[in-house]
């Protein structure tokens, strides 16, 4: 039995998808329930092989694990974006390169 027909069948016993993109799919949205957990899907490019996996989905036809694969894209955007913008100088507000003064 080759290694790729006993991963398929292991995927199968517990639930899983076979299918690599949709493994993919499913592995971004299982992420995106705990900040941790997504930081180390994107580090390992996640949204990289979320992409493709995306793409694949379309090819093959599969609608409903491409459009959960692009909910999962826009979700990681919208957190990269809030991030972002969480490190930006408010309003009046001074970033401090060095240690604040005594008196403040």
């Amino acid at each position: 039995m080759t290694e790729d027909v006993r991963d398929a069948l292991s995927a199968l016993a517990r639930g899983e998808s076979a299918d690599p993109a949709a493994r993919t799919i499913d592995e971004a949205v299982s992420a995106l329930d705990d900040v941790a957990d997504l930081a180390a899907f994107v580090d390992d490019d996640g949204d990289e092989r979320l992409r493709r996996a995306v793409e694949a989905a379309d090819r093959a036809g599969d609608r409903a694990a491409a459009r959960r694969g692009r909910r999962a894209l826009a979700t990681i955007d919208r957190c990269r974006d809030a991030a972002a913008d969480h490190f930006r100088s408010g309003r009046g507000t001074v970033l401090w390169t060095g240690d604040q003064p005594p008196e403040q």
